[in-house]
């Protein structure tokens, strides 16, 4: 096998850290030998930080897997013909273009997968040189990052996970360091492993500062750490408890998911111990109004950031685009799912028509635009910010997974309520139907729609200028580059 996860990590690092601020309190270190680099705590920040901006690769969460490739394939963009992604939409998974695309997440993906198990064993190395405590919230996060990666790599490259397929081979599991491949797993297999992965996590991360509302003022030492600002955006004890409950409601194990999902939004610890989750993530409507915007920054429980989040936005939306290169919405589209609440705030997350088609009217996409804030404003790092785990979808778990339709239509009002222009009552008709509605128009341009369609079994979806397009479930299952099937005896 051409093996293409190995990497030297501190070369990696040394490429992402110069491109980072004060969020992740960077030095650069591309020449800080192995050892001495896991010597100190402060060391071992500097690494975990280029884990998380790794995950902010253009064929990763900065952009393919949040906004790009994975949104276009659940037609959340009118794309043209001559686009990019047309092989995709098109489900000719089988072009040079396509496989280039499905090539490049998985060995990217792969790639952070083995920086994360570089990470867990220098640090296990050197555990002696660190402050126990400190220690745990390292290996928690790490776990937890490697969890992440390869339950989408699962979602991504293998059949949903039901009685029929979770026996058929999945993916590789890597959990060290290695030059050799090791065997794939069923969907069966890969789902304990990582539920083993994430319930240590949860374990290690018990004192997680976040518990305790010290997010931006972590005192270690006697001293204010930096490093741990921002606490309420790294991979911290709430994201990793969502994290599972995204994986129980994959799985089909609703009354899992709803444990979790319903024990966090009603002020309680599903792991036991202090809660202060809706503290920590207030409702963006408890915000001033002047800091309410469409990506509902206070609620965001684990986000990248990218402090070139501005270009990413340019690569894709910016209507300096020719229009072939363009990715707009559809008037149609939006108003289907929106009807005409200009209230809601996510509808503010498309801008004015913006005339890129001879036939229908098109609507830019502003969600992730560059605000102009005054240098006073307390919120700046908002423009630098890529949520990957939100509040709103952890009341769609709870909605989805509920017992009964009362349930059900409790956690959709208090989202909708949360959203602006809606009061109790608003939710009516099929709340499937709704919930779907809901996952729409929530996590619009932020790549979840993807799974929730294919964990559901849809066979169909509503394209921009609002005609249907059938699928089959293939169209959910990305096929494995063939570097790695081609060259693999097992």
């Amino acid at each position: 096998m051409k093996q293409f996860i190995h990497v030297i990590v501190l070369l990696f690092f040394a490429g992402l850290i110069s491109s980072c601020n004060d969020w992740l309190n960077k030095t650069p270190y591309d020449k800080i030998p192995g050892d001495e680099l896991y010597a100190t705590e402060s060391g071992v920040e500097e690494a975990l930080n280029g884990l998380y901006l790794g995950l902010a690769e253009r064929s990763l969460y900065g952009g393919e897997l949040t906004v790009g490739m994975i949104e276009a394939l659940v037609e959340h963009y009118a794309v043209p013909d001559n686009h990019r992604y047309k092989d995709l939409v098109d489900n000719a998974y089988g072009t040079d273009a396509s496989k280039t695309y499905f090539s490049s997440i998985w060995s990217g993906m792969y790639r952070q997968i083995a920086n994360c198990n570089v990470f867990l064993e220098q640090i296990a190395a050197h555990q002696e040189n660190y402050n126990p405590e400190r220690y745990r919230l390292f290996r928690g996060e790490a776990l937890a990052l490697r969890t992440f990666l390869h339950f989408d790599l699962y979602r991504l490259f293998a059949p949903a996970y039901t009685e029929e397929d979770k026996t058929k081979r999945a993916i590789p599991y890597y959990d060290r360091e290695t030059d050799n491949p090791t065997p794939y797993l069923t969907g069966e297999e890969i789902m304990i492993r990582l539920l083993e992965d994430v319930d240590e996590a949860v374990a290690l991360l018990d004192k997680d500062p976040v518990l305790n509302l010290d997010t931006l003022s972590f005192q270690a030492d006697g001293e204010k750490a930096v490093y741990w600002q921002y606490r309420h955006f790294r991979f911290n004890v709430y994201a990793v408890q969502v994290l599972k409950a995204r994986m129980y409601l994959y799985m089909g194990d609703k009354p899992a998911a709803y444990a979790i999902a319903s024990a966090l939004l009603n002020g309680q610890n599903p792991a036991g111990g202090a809660n202060n989750f809706n503290t920590a993530f207030p409702s963006i409507m408890r915000m001033p109004s002047n800091y309410r915007d469409v990506l509902c920054f206070s609620e965001v429980i684990f986000g990248i950031h990218d402090i070139d989040r501005e270009s990413m936005y340019k690569r894709y939306f910016s209507l300096d685009l020719a229009t072939e290169s363009i990715l707009l919405a559809g008037e149609k589209w939006r108003t289907e799912k929106y009807g005409s609440n200009m209230l809601d705030m996510r509808y503010r997350g498309f801008g004015d028509a913006a005339d890129k088609s001879e036939t229908e009217t098109m609507l830019a996409v502003l969600k992730y635009q560059k605000k102009s804030l005054v240098s006073s404003d307390p919120y700046t790092f908002r423009n630098e910010l890529i949520p990957l785990i939100r509040k709103g979808e952890l009341f769609l778990i709870a909605a989805e997974a509920s017992p009964n339709d009362t349930e059900k239509e409790h956690w959709l009002e208090a989202l909708i309520i949360n959203r602006g222009g809606y009061q109790l009552g608003d939710v009516t008709g099929d709340l499937d139907a709704y919930i779907d509605l809901e996952y729409n128009r929530e996590l619009y341009a932020e790549g979840q729609y993807f799974y929730y369609l294919k964990r559901n079994g849809v066979t169909s979806l509503m394209k921009q200028d609002a005609t249907t397009k059938n699928v089959s479930a293939g169209y959910f299952v990305l096929p494995i580059p063939d570097a790695e099937s081609d060259n693999r005896v097992d």
